[in-house]
């Protein structure tokens, strides 16, 4: 874990315990002083994510609602869990209906 991702795992520790207190890339990335990597903060999403992968972190994040926070109960953790499996189930099906159309035009 670097530095950046030490400051980050502490500042959700003591600023974002459960999902009512969940912070926005933004804050986080204007609080801590770091680089956002692009308009929507790509540098802090990356941390944050590797933290998750690789550092055995317990932060949540949903898609359509902005903000990460630490992860308190079991319910947090099935809402993020669902989500991301939900995501994952329809860009799999998106894929799918790519290669379907490809065919399609090109063998039919």
């Amino acid at each position: 874990m670097n530095d950046e991702q030490s400051a980050i795992l502490s500042y959700l520790k003591e600023n974002a315990l459960g999902y009512e207190n969940r912070k926005t890339s933004t804050q986080i990335r204007e609080e801590l002083n770091l680089e956002s990597g692009g308009v929507t903060n790509e540098h802090v999403r990356e941390l944050i994510r590797d933290l998750i992968l690789h550092h055995n972190a317990c932060i949540g994040s949903l898609m359509w609602e902005n903000g990460y926070w630490i992860i308190q109960t079991e319910d947090e953790l099935n809402r993020v869990c669902e989500s991301l499996e939900n995501r994952a189930e329809s860009i799999k099906n998106r894929a799918t209906v790519l290669r379907n159309n490809w065919n399609n035009q090109n063998n039919g």
